[in-house]
């Protein structure tokens, strides 16, 4: 068996051993420190026990849905990447928000004749990086061994799809990968009071996905805090001893 930070198997193996035994109750922690007795005491060595055989045994808490596991940096790396795609969408979210983008322009020809039109030019641009920042998060999330980032993902593409018809109608498809993708041409031809009751306002699709994108966030802020405090074991798969208390977070 593999040492726990000074703890040799002869050790571990007396210390169970003599459990078992009710006449030899006054050598049970023969050998054993005061530090070490007292995280049996508080309950901290159970934890610990069970860290340790769990990390043995090859299991993790932070498995992907494909029954692979991912190293704590690239756990990392993933969550850092969605957190930033989650707050990169609901940015765009609030640019298509602006009063300004929506407020229809006034020209006039070279007859004198006045018409008051949407600026589809400054409409598209602004869907088309919502639509990027859409696509970013849900490639990102896709990497994410995070139940909760996954539920949430899961959430906003659900979302999104209780919407395609309305999406399709002014030239915005999803494809078999669940992004989204744009026709300008379609786009700019399309009604752009459905595309306003779609991107602008509280209870358009815009608003709703961002709401998702913010739980997103939250879930992957979560994860790269506990990431941030569970990495008690060494590079050559040891632990590290520590007092009771950091064994909580295996709770």
């Amino acid at each position: 068996m593999s040492t726990i930070s000074g703890y040799d198997s002869s050790t571990i193996s007396a210390l169970f051993s003599s459990l078992n035994n009710s006449s030899s109750s006054s050598n049970i922690f023969s050998g054993i420190d005061l530090n070490t007795y007292n995280s049996i005491r508080t309950g901290g060595y159970t934890k610990l026990m069970k860290a340790y055989y769990a990390k043995q045994d090859g299991t993790t808490e932070n498995n992907k849905t494909d029954g692979t596991t991912q190293s704590v940096a690239t756990q990392k790396t993933n969550a850092t990447s969605v957190r930033d795609g989650a707050a990169a969408l609901v940015d765009s979210t609030k640019d298509l928000q602006k009063t300004s983008l929506w407020n229809k322009k006034t020209t006039t020809d070279s007859e004198g004749k006045t018409t008051s039109s949407y600026d589809t030019d400054a409409i598209y641009k602004a869907v088309s990086e919502f639509v990027s920042d859409y696509n970013s998060l849900v490639s990102g999330t896709g990497n994410s061994s995070d139940d909760a980032v996954l539920k949430s993902a899961a959430n906003m593409v659900s979302n999104t799809k209780q919407n395609e018809n309305l999406l399709k109608s002014v030239g915005i498809t999803i494809d078999s990968d669940n992004k989204l993708k744009v026709d300008e041409d379609t786009f700019k031809k399309a009604d752009m009071t459905s595309v306003k009751s779609l991107f602008k306002g509280q209870g358009s699709f815009a608003t709703s996905t961002s709401g998702k994108a913010a739980s997103i966030y939250s879930s992957a802020v979560s994860q790269i805090s506990k990431l941030n405090t569970t990495n008690t074991y060494t590079t050559d798969g040891g632990y590290n001893y520590v007092s009771a208390s950091a064994y909580d977070t295996y709770l």
